[in-house]
């Protein structure tokens, strides 16, 4: 049975929709990328949270502080069964390999086409690009576009930093000037689309 919110509670929702979108900006301002989507899930479960505190509330303390627990603990409950549904999921290749002993490559080997084949030479003509790039440019992009060559075959920031002899931030920070410099080349551009 749904129960409807009586005239005050929607009025405390309204005046307070801003704290939910003040909730999630803390909780996710660590995060490097939230998508929209992910921001819209979010808004949704912190404004159905909101309804609920509004719903619940007995005047007893001040309501903002308690609407951002009830926000707060639902969008930490979303996100644990989100993790709860992604421990039940397994790669593709692991089923592969404890079924038939071989792996997702494998079984894909059988059945490669044309485009496959154009993906690996495009990969190819890219990876030449980024090559001269690196051989054309000045010392920190140079470094940067290695450190990100490096970092796409594996290698963490500080095994980066250990082989260059610096500290890893350094080799963060030349893998950041070299995203922007390749942000703004037009022939890799063309390359990748």
């Amino acid at each position: 049975m749904i129960i409807p919110m009586t005239d005050m509670e929607r009025k405390l929702t309204e005046d307070h929709l801003p704290l939910v979108s003040k909730v999630i900006q803390t909780l996710t301002c660590s995060c490097r990328y939230v998508s929209y989507d992910e921001r819209q899930d979010l808004l949704q479960i912190g404004n159905l949270a909101l309804c609920k505190a509004a719903m619940n509330y007995d005047g007893s303390r001040p309501f903002e502080t308690y609407a951002k627990v009830i926000i707060r603990n639902a969008i930490y409950d979303y996100w644990r069964s989100l993790k709860k549904e992604r421990t039940y999921t397994c790669s593709i290749d692991t089923i592969a390999d404890q079924k038939t002993n071989t792996s997702y490559g494998q079984l894909l080997a059988d059945s490669s086409s044309l485009q496959h084949l154009e993906q690996e030479e495009n990969l190819r003509t890219i990876y030449e690009y980024l090559q001269t790039l690196q051989n054309t440019n000045c010392t920190t992009i140079k470094k940067g576009i290695h450190a990100l060559l490096l970092q796409q075959s594996g290698y963490t920031s500080q095994e980066i930093s250990k082989h260059y002899g610096v500290p890893a931030n350094r080799v963060r920070a030349w893998k950041s000037k070299a995203r922007k410099y390749l942000q703004q080349d037009a022939t890799l551009y063309a390359l990748l689309s």
